[in-house]
């Protein structure tokens, strides 16, 4: 049947056949997908576009006055300089680069917006609204300038798209990834709505929430580059299922307005951001202090954990610990840990017996060439398997214990060319799953997104995945940190990152529902890292017959 539909029919709203490289980048993709094609660039033929710098300039004077102008050409030399910044990071240095869309768009429609005074809210014309009508289009993304108002905007079957790049609940308005920065918020997000009448208040089909990253040009490309990735799977989605996803439940809106930022807004990110940079020096090279992780254990269930009696494992000389798992053998209780080398800037997987509130260095289990870490187990058929962590060559790996504690063999790779972290494999209700946190956009953030695949098989059969993946699309929760199983019932540790900080705190979330058709989970608790003197992080939780693991993020000198 889904091979006998047309493809869908899309048209780009834009101000111009030059665009960014993330508007050409959605144009490319569709012209790929057999079901999905952009036959038409609607272009907004707008005079004041055509201007001069000059008389640009003088119009901005004119309106606003010789402050607004000043604030203008301030924030223009602000991103320049962090545009320098960027060039180093190697997922986002082309953030401004520029592409021709005719290239691969060959048939444009010019049309005349009607502006506003305020020069905010473009309306169309009735006769370019019935040149846009009769190419039958299926959907309109907006990558144009305005605020699209009036029959424009049923002009399509299933109307006019458009991103908001920011969590439409805290942040309207604009520039992109820069107030989340300022405020030093945990998350940056976005929205895909269908534009209705509503200024700022479409039907919100697709949300998501992302690190906020550290200086706000990064935080804007990573932004850009996570929100893509779920325009082309909304696309994919309205193309198979030939209707729109329902609209998510809307809220109020409770702060200002948010514009280009006036001075003292300028000054004070741009003192924030040297401030940081500065701490960032003087840590790292002046006081030889860097982050490091460490890990406690407990003798209880995970419900009566008093976290702050736990016993500390020493940390091995120049090295962190971090994301323990805990299993018994025999009735011994072990502890299997990513060992992290600052020196060989890599992990291997060590092991320790638990004795007691006393810890026991077993040796090294797992030693390969690349980062290995989050050395999750299970048992299968009889034997035990730990399925690491192994982002860093693009699989994900399963090894088969041939001698415990110590001696293990890669049993199969079970997925290739991902970039996943946080594998988790357990059995619920006759089927088994994988939880993991994949980056589906190369943006080189992974935290964000957790994706759920089955399979009747663990180690030798095919990992299905979900056909509603990601079913989290969320940073402060959506990362692996453990997994809890207690009479049936599966909790999951959802990891929250902070603002430029990795393991801010995390949450336990019950397992309600799981099947082939959906996942839900409800947050029991949050765990914030307040239960040693002074540490700033903890991400991870395990327990396995009365022994209850966790990790903690300090800032010290590491010895050698």
């Amino acid at each position: 049947m889904q091979g006998s539909l047309p493809p869908l029919h899309v048209g780009l709203i834009v101000d111009s056949k030059t665009t960014t490289k993330y508007t050409y980048e959605i144009a490319e993709w569709c012209q790929r997908q057999g079901n999905i094609l952009v036959s038409h660039l609607i272009i907004q033929n707008d005079k004041t576009a055509r201007q001069g710098k000059f008389s640009k300039a003088f119009d901005y004077f004119r309106k606003h006055g010789s402050l607004f102008l000043v604030a203008q050409a301030s924030f223009s030399v602000l991103s320049r300089l962090e545009s320098i910044l960027l060039r180093r990071n190697s997922h986002h240095r082309n953030h401004f680069q520029a592409y021709k869309l005719d290239d691969i768009v060959p048939q444009s429609l010019y049309i005349e917006p009607q502006k506003s005074k305020s020069g905010y809210i473009y309306r169309y014309s009735e006769q370019d609204v019935s040149k846009i009508k009769s190419l039958e289009l299926d959907v309109l993304i907006r990558y144009g300038s305005g605020i699209l108002s009036g029959s424009i905007l049923s002009a399509a079957k299933f109307g006019i798209l458009s991103f908001h790049h920011a969590d439409n609940e805290i942040n309207r308005g604009g520039p992109p990834g820069f107030w989340e920065v300022l405020f030093r918020q945990d998350a940056t997000g976005f929205v895909i709505q269908q534009l209705t009448e509503e200024l700022d208040g479409g039907h919100i089909l697709v949300s998501g929430k992302f690190p906020t990253r550290f200086h706000f040009l990064l935080n804007q490309a990573a932004l850009y580059k996570k929100a893509n990735f779920y325009m082309k799977s909304l696309l994919n989605e309205i193309a198979t299922t030939r209707k729109l996803p329902a609209a998510k439940e809307a809220h109020p809106y409770f702060n200002q307005l948010f514009k280009k930022p006036g001075l003292f807004d300028q000054a004070t990110y741009t003192a924030r951001l040297v401030s940081s940079l500065a701490e960032k020096v003087i840590t790292r090279r002046l006081l030889k202090r860097k982050y490091r992780w460490g890990v406690a254990f407990s003798r209880n269930e995970w419900k009566n954990l008093v976290m702050w009696r736990s016993s500390r494992i020493p940390n091995p000389p120049n090295c962190s610990l971090a994301t323990p798992f805990s299993i018994t053998e025999n009735n011994r209780d072990f502890c299997f840990v990513e060992k992290f080398d600052f020196n060989a800037e890599k992990a291997c997987i060590s092991v320790y017996e638990l004795v007691g509130k006393k810890p026991e260095l077993v040796g090294d289990a797992l030693i390969e060439p690349f980062h290995v870490s989050f050395p999750y187990l299970f048992r299968f058929n009889g034997k035990l398997y730990m399925c690491p962590e192994t982002s860093g060559i693009g699989e994900i790996r399963l090894y088969e214990c041939v001698d415990f504690p110590l001696k293990w063999s890669l049993s199969r790779v079970l997925m290739h060319d991902v970039e996943a972290v946080g594998t988790m494999i357990f059995q619920r209700d006759g089927l088994w799953w994988l939880f993991t946190n994949i980056d589906p956009s190369d943006s080189g953030e992974n935290c964000s997104e957790l994706f759920i695949f089955f399979s009747d098989d663990p180690v030798n059969g095919k990992w299905t995945p979900h056909s509603k993946n990601p079913f989290i699309s969320d940073s402060t929760k959506a990362r692996n940190g453990g997994l809890l199983i207690q009479q049936g019932d599966y909790f999951r540790i959802g990891q929250k990152q902070g603002f430029d900080r990795y393991g801010n705190g995390f949450s336990i979330n019950k397992i309600t529902t799981l099947d082939k058709e959906s996942y839900i989970e409800n947050e029991i608790c949050s765990v914030a890292p307040n239960f040693f003197p002074s540490i700033k992080g903890t991400h991870h939780l395990h327990g396995d017959n009365g022994v209850i693991l966790f990790d903690y993020l300090e800032l010290s000198r590491v010895k050698n």
